[in-house]
């Protein structure tokens, strides 16, 4: 049973506009520290030293930004609300790197606000909650756009989670709305409308109301694609690329560097899940939507090529609810080994107090770069080890710790409610 189906004050009683006032405060109040988390992650990182903080992808939104939405590339150009958001920033700042910055700001408000309703919506406590969100808005996928604001990442992907939190507790106009929105931010955002497809389906939503909430996103997402395959000289990612990049699946380091990200991507969050699927599995058996998100997600991120936990960071949506049930059901004492695991875990594997460079940039966080040698500068293969080595040894135990206590004597039975 989801809070909203267990309030003590209904809609119509008189503590009803109170208690729901409360309710928008307590998730506005994490979303303002992750934002304040947000701009203390810029002290140690810095700011990337390419082409005035707009890197290398942020080239062609930068001439989006001056010269409008044709001036992007073949891929950029598929996703254009994020610089569109961005263009009131760009016109007060006139700094692209700035402008993109602050508009990053409100993304990861947003992104905390939305995950802590969908964390309660799924029964996790206050305490779940800020735990999850304040490691989750230090992780890396935070951390990037700190250093590198000049990127759709964190735009794209509050888009995905607005569209999915609407479609599980509506209205549905702004599910349609949203996922329209999601569809002209990422290129792989059509999974929401699969989400919610599946789910209405699953809940015996009349044909046509499905296909009036989502078919106008889908449209938009193809005729995006026409229009940018018509005038687009370059190519962007197409079927052949996927192809070309099966072959990275042939040698284990690429494997192992994905199985890794996906295992941290939210750093201690999504490992602890993953030392538990017992606990969460109830939640894919009846929603089985989830899988028509994340599937996708994880197969495109597979095959799109070597920046790997940059796609992956769309899963979290689904990450804070597999959380949130799992948190229902640890006992006082399993609570605090867990969420101290969470802390920890984090810490280590996202170090979010470290300083960024451009060598530590290739290495760490995109280390297959390094190791084909197709990373600028002097950064080398060589220079993975031996740190990637504790890594996947850190995790590894990690990993088998997690297990063992999750499995153990003192492991709680799911109940049905």
């Amino acid at each position: 049973m989801s809070p909203a189906t267990n309030c003590a004050w209904t809609e119509g009683s008189p503590r009803g506009e109170p208690r729901r006032l409360y309710g928008v405060v307590k998730h506005l109040t994490l979303a303002l520290v992750a934002m304040v988390i947000y701009g203390a992650l810029h002290i140690p990182l810095g700011r990337i030293p390419v082409a005035n903080g707009a890197g290398w992808d942020g080239i062609d939104y930068v001439a989006m930004l001056d010269k409008g939405w044709k001036a992007g590339g073949p891929n950029t150009q598929l996703r254009p609300l994020v610089v569109w958001l961005t263009q009131p920033a760009y016109l007060v700042t006139g700094s692209p790197a700035q402008a993109f910055d602050v508009t990053n700001y409100a993304f990861t408000g947003l992104l905390a606000f939305l995950f802590s309703r969908l964390m309660e919506w799924y029964g996790a406590t206050s305490l779940a909650r800020w735990i999850a969100i304040v490691c989750i808005s230090v992780s890396n996928a935070y951390r990037l756009p700190a250093y590198y604001p000049v990127l759709i990442d964190l735009g794209g992907h509050a888009m995905m989670a607005l569209a999915v939190w609407h479609v599980i507790a509506g209205p549905r106009w702004a599910a349609g709305t949203a996922s329209i929105a999601a569809v002209l931010s990422r290129e792989y955002a059509p999974v929401v409308l699969i989400f919610g497809a599946w789910r209405d389906r699953r809940l015996h939503v009349p044909l046509q109301t499905i296909l009036a909430t989502y078919l106008p996103a889908a449209l938009i997402y193809v005729l995006v694609r026409l229009v940018v395959d018509t005038r687009s000289t370059a190519e962007g990612n197409t079927l052949q690329t996927f192809i070309r990049n099966m072959g990275l699946w042939i040698g284990p380091l690429f494997p192992a560097f994905f199985v890794y990200f996906l295992l941290t991507i939210a750093g201690g969050v999504s490992l602890v899940l993953a030392a538990q699927p017992r606990r969460w599995w109830r939640v894919i058996r009846e929603e089985p939507e989830w899988l028509g998100f994340a599937l996708p997600i994880i197969v495109v991120t597979a095959l799109v090529g070597i920046d790997i936990w940059r796609y992956l960071t769309a899963l979290t949506p689904l990450i804070v609810v597999l959380f949130a049930r799992c948190s229902q059901e640890w006992r006082p004492r399993q609570a605090t080994v867990m969420m101290s695991a969470v802390i920890v875990l984090t810490l280590v594997t996202q170090m979010p107090f470290q300083r960024m460079d451009l060598t530590r940039y290739f290495t760490e966080w995109f280390p297959y770069y390094a190791w084909t040698n197709t990373a600028p500068g002097d950064v080398t293969r060589s220079m993975l080890w031996p740190g990637w080595t504790w890594r996947f040894v850190a995790v590894s135990l990690a990993l088998c710790a997690l297990i063992v206590y999750a499995n153990g004597r003192g492991r709680t039975t799911v109940v049905a409610t």
